[in-house]
């Protein structure tokens, strides 16, 4: 059993997916808003996804270098790729910087929704979705992603109909992450 992490380090793209991300360890036990602590993204500037990319090795040697029992959770979406091309990508920034890519031992969260954060919330909502539309200009909450936390709560409850990047990163969250909040 591994022991109870202390901090909670997220990189993410932008305020939607850190209150996301914010809301589901609330609702998976983590009240201390101390112990999460989120990278300071691009508000409004540039690629979200570049930006992500461009930390990721970064935020992979501190989270090594740390003493204190830590999560690392990156949400970044997968756009038109696969959550697969994504994942191979953030390995490929580690091997260009001389970086090992995450093992498997590593509590290293890889949220990443196909196409966008907005279809999982669409999901959330009832909606029946496809991972290839685009789900922004109802579910995108610019301004308001406080309105989100409404659909969260459920994130990674069992359901068979779940997209299936939401389902890899239950996985990826039930075998990397949630171990350690116990």
């Amino acid at each position: 059993m591994m022991s109870r992490a202390s901090l909670i380090i997220v990189l993410c793209e932008d305020r939607l997916q850190e209150v996301v991300i914010r809301r589901f360890l609330r609702s998976r036990g983590v009240t201390s808003h101390r112990m999460i602590r989120a990278i300071p993204y691009r508000k409004g500037k540039g690629s979200g996804e570049q930006f992500v990319r461009e930390h990721y090795v970064n935020q992979l040697k501190a989270f090594r270098q740390r003493q204190a029992k830590t999560i690392l959770i990156v949400a970044i979406d997968a756009d038109l790729a696969s959550v697969e091309q994504r994942n191979a990508q953030l390995d490929q920034e580690c091997q260009q910087n001389g970086v090992d890519p995450r093992s498997k031992k590593e509590a290293i969260v890889h949220f990443i929704p196909k196409r966008h954060i907005e279809t999982w919330l669409a999901y959330l909502d009832g909606k029946v979705v496809n991972e290839e539309d685009s789900y922004k200009t109802e579910y995108g909450f610019q301004g308001r992603e406080s309105e989100a936390k409404r659909l969260i709560d459920q994130l990674c409850s069992a359901s068979s109909d779940k997209p299936s990047s939401l389902v890899v990163a239950c996985e990826e969250w039930r075998t990397r992450g949630a171990g350690m909040l116990r």
